[in-house]
């Protein structure tokens, strides 16, 4: 009744209009726009029973949530699905977390086993040994800025870390090869603390044992071609002796010509608290520990007591040099290192040049090199003596031939004959020769 209502409406409407009233309407088509106007209604309708059913929907829905909060504000406890899903969230994250924490940790080591065979000529006894060298560490990642590494070396002896295989196939011995923190807080700038490797540059020869970790602070800095360090380090802390130090830098240049890579630095290093201080043990003669055996070359005299003292303070002056360039496909590295002890008066000079051809790294490469070295009496403090070369102290020259073949990846084999002759300076001078073969595994 409604729609016939509107309808007849509609249609009275339609026929009232201007243009129905310029002209006669017929019955056909007084009836067609009254079923259009039927259909339209309709359809209005229909859309408006939707609108109210999604209305009452939405109020519902409104309804629940409003019950759900009121729930959760009543009893806050998670439901078991929200729970699930905390836990395994937590899961991830540690997960993620611990997979972060590897990925900061770099780690590194090597093992050597060596066949050495030393004969000096004071001695009728020829010492053929086996001996093994295992070195192993880590470093991590603490931040985008700082780094920290520890790492474990057979041996106690400052300047090797070799193990001789004997004494009834005892345990060795191991410990702390290096400990220190790495900050760098800008470009360029690097401070190490802890028990370091060296922190300056050296070239080859062995005017240094490449074995010694330094114990205290330095600073390192590169911009460009210019690089410098500067260091300090305890040699010795002791309440019955003097504390013995090391304090010194360097500061160098690198760059390019002619296609070579050049290096050229020079170094200051003063030895603090070590002159007239006691080098080796004896009865009623208490050493000072920045001697590990005795004066190892430098010169000595004996006090009232019959202590052995050192004779000399040290403050050494170092110039180095270092080219790298190719001959035909095969690398080259051609070296000098000259030092100078200020505070001595006699033998203060030494010096090592020598050249490296090819390089043992890929499998099936080889390198071969030699060099020549003389180190006088009071040039070097004796304890920091490469303690191979005319077997670890000063008052020596010589020469050095190396070879090296990498039989496989990570594994290389090594021979190095010291041909040396010893107390050059002062006393008998006698020869000394040391055979070395070594086979070297690296892992990292």
């Amino acid at each position: 009744m409604q729609k016939l209502v509107i309808a007849t409406l509609l249609a009275w409407m339609l026929l009232a209009s201007p243009a129905y009233a310029q002209q006669p309407a017929t019955l056909d088509q007084v009836l067609s726009k009254l079923d259009a106007l039927t259909r339209r209604v309709e359809k209005l309708e229909n859309d408006n029973a939707g609108l109210v059913s999604e209305n009452a929907q939405l109020k519902q829905s409104n309804t629940q949530l409003e019950a759900t909060v009121e729930g959760i504000r009543a009893n806050p406890q998670p439901s078991k699905e929200t729970a699930d899903t905390a836990q395994k969230v937590a899961a991830l994250e540690k997960n993620d977390q611990a997979t972060d924490w590897a990925s900061r940790i770099t780690w590194k080591g090597d093992f050597r086993y060596r066949h050495e065979q030393v004969q000096p000529e004071e001695s009728d006894i020829e010492d053929k040994r086996q001996r093994i060298r295992a070195r192993f560490g880590l470093t991590a990642k603490v931040n985008d800025k700082v780094s920290a590494t520890v790492a474990l070396a057979t041996g106690v002896d400052p300047r090797s870390t070799n193990q001789t295989l004997t004494d009834g196939m005892n345990r060795k011995t191991v410990g702390i090869d290096l400990a220190y923190g790495d900050w760098k807080p800008i470009n360029g700038l690097t401070v190490l603390m802890g028990k370091t490797p060296y922190p300056w540059t050296r070239v080859g020869g062995s005017e240094w044992d490449p074995d010694i970790t330094w114990e205290g602070t330095s600073v390192h800095y590169e911009h460009g071609a210019f690089f410098g360090t500067a260091m300090g380090s305890w040699l010795s802390n002791s309440t019955g002796a003097k504390d013995v130090t090391l304090f010194g830098g360097q500061v160098g240049m690198k760059g390019e010509a002619g296609g070579a890579k050049l290096l050229g630095a020079i170094g200051y290093f003063d030895i603090g608290g070590a002159e007239g201080e006691i080098t080796t043990a004896s009865t009623g003669c208490t050493a000072n520990t920045a001697f590990f055996g005795g004066a190892q070359g430098n010169s000595t005299f004996t006090d009232a007591n019959g202590c052995a003292r050192l004779a000399n303070d040290f403050n050494i002056v170092e110039a180095i040099g270092q080219a790298e360039f190719k001959v035909g496909h095969y690398p080259v590295t051609a070296f000098v290192d000259y030092l100078q002890n200020l505070e001595a008066d006699d033998f203060e000079t030494g010096y090592s040049i020598g050249a490296y051809l090819g390089k043992a790294a890929e499998p099936h490469t080889w390198e071969v090199g030699y060099y020549y070295q003389l180190t006088e009496k009071d040039s070097q403090f004796g304890q920091f003596m490469e303690s191979d070369f005319g077997g670890g102290i000063t008052d020596t020259k010589g020469s050095v031939f190396k070879f090296g073949y990498a039989i496989a990846k990570n594994w290389i084999a090594n021979a190095t004959y010291f041909l040396n002759e010893r107390f050059v300076d002062v006393g008998d001078q006698s020869d000394y020769d040391r055979w070395q073969l070594d086979l070297n595994y690296k892992f990292q």
